[in-house]
């Protein structure tokens, strides 16, 4: 694993000539960086201006600096995604399909609102606004090396502030919640509100520091993600941690065709066990608590499975959930279950394309770095996906950059290299296959 990013070529097909803004490495890595930036800016500002001490998950109010972002970025980001997508319309090939992938499923969510009475707000297209930035940047899996540097940086950043200022990165001040930790130790939040969503960050940067080029940055990435991932104590985001790097260990000894295979069918399984988990499980106390929030969830969502109960169902319901449950009803702690509650089944497949799609990319991705670290994501995200809802359908949350980007970028990187290779071709070439789809 040490060499992974050896095991072919170091770079991805060459790609068209730059055209106006777009096809520029250093644009394509910006955009991965604003939209960390994006997911990680109003949790930090928590961070900075909050007791961690006195806060409390789910009644502690947001800082209202944090929150003002939130309200400017939910307006400013699909706007901005819109233009762009218009701009760069005008000076270079948009992939068509890619556009579509990703902006299906927030599309979806978004038109149910309308069967639940309610007019959709901006916040619900967050998440296509998102995948539009990086189609019309044509960000590309190699790009996604941003993400392991991002991740190495928050793992870093949150030990050493462990160690100088550890009331403010450690749950509750470091006072409570130890009976979740397996080290002993407080549990480790870092900039996030809990210590499982800094471990699900962590765990979801993690195959991408694989990318990366010098092999000792890639060790010590992985070393620093590893300490703090364990110092969090998050069981959901080690389980996924330790199935990614299975995956990784996998690839050295099997062949590529081998590995599609084998990781395939692990993809179908883990899928299996994301669908039937929350839906099979009776005892209330199973998954820490966890059977008591399926079972509610499956009870209110009783026989609205189609188009479920409404995007802001958990957050008009969060009090009463709250009472009943924990202050962590505020989802369903199942990527499943949550997406059939907030939209139904057809949210839910527009979802499930996009993670086929991701796997797809990845295993067909004809540079064995790049492929091996998508296929590792995406069956590390199922993982998560089981026991958590690993990222926000409303909004851009703390975990969307992580985890949208790849699957974004892993869902439409075939049609996004195949418009680079047809921009490559000779003008007659292109004009030939242009009247060849006319006759079709």
């Amino acid at each position: 694993m040490s060499t992974l990013a050896s095991r072919g070529p170091a770079t991805v097909p060459p790609s068209a000539a730059p055209n106006g803004l777009v096809d520029s490495l250093g644009a394509r890595r910006i955009m991965v960086v604003l939209l960390c930036a994006y997911s990680l800016v109003g949790p930090l500002i928590e961070t900075l201006v909050t007791d961690r001490s006195a806060y409390i998950e789910g009644k502690t109010a947001t800082a209202p600096a944090a929150a003002a972002i939130a309200e400017v970025g939910s307006m400013l980001v699909p706007a901005v995604a819109a233009s762009a997508a218009l701009l760069f319309l005008l000076f270079s090939q948009v992939s068509g399909p890619g556009l579509l992938v990703v902006v299906l499923p927030g599309l979806l969510l978004a038109a149910n609102e309308f069967l639940h009475g309610r007019p959709p707000s901006l916040g619900l297209l967050l998440t296509a606004a998102g995948g539009v930035l990086l189609v019309t940047v044509r960000v590309k899996p190699p790009d996604l090396v941003v993400l392991g540097y991002v991740g190495t940086a928050v793992a870093a950043g949150s030990i050493v502030a462990m160690y100088v200022d550890p009331s403010s990165v450690l749950i509750s001040g470091g006072v409570g919640l130890f009976e979740k930790s397996i080290t002993g130790a407080p549990l480790l939040a870092g900039i996030f509100s809990h210590s499982n969503i800094l471990g699900m960050f962590l765990a979801f940067t993690l195959p991408f520091v694989f990318l990366m080029r010098a092999w000792p940055l890639r060790w010590l990435s992985f070393g620093v993600i590893v300490w703090a991932l364990i110092l969090t104590s998050s069981r959901t985001a080690l389980v996924g941690a330790a199935v990614m790097v299975a995956v990784l260990l996998l690839s050295r000894l099997l062949s590529r065709v081998a590995f599609v295979v084998v990781s395939g069918a692990g993809a179908v399984v883990a899928l299996i066990a994301v669908i039937l988990l929350p839906f099979r499980e009776t005892d209330p106390q199973a998954f820490t608590y966890r059977g008591a929030i399926w079972i509610h969830s499956r009870q209110a969502l009783g026989d609205n499975g189609v188009f479920g109960l409404g995007a802001h169902w958990y957050a008009d319901n969060y009090l009463a959930l709250r009472d009943t449950l924990s202050s962590a009803a505020s989802h369903g702690h199942n990527l499943v279950l949550t997406t059939l509650i907030l939209g139904g089944a057809f949210v839910l497949a527009g979802w499930l394309v996009v993670i086929f799609l991701a796997f797809r990319g990845a295993a067909s991705d004809p540079v064995r770095s790049t492929s091996v670290v998508g296929v590792a994501f995406v069956l590390g995200l199922l993982a998560i996906g089981a026991t958590e809802t690993p990222y926000a359908l409303v909004g851009w949350g703390p975990l969307s950059a992580s985890v949208l980007v790849p699957l974004f970028v892993l869902a439409t990187r075939p049609w996004i290299e195949r418009d680079e290779l047809a921009a490559q071709a000779p003008p007659t070439t292109r004009a030939e296959a242009r009247r060849r789809q006319r006759n079709r």
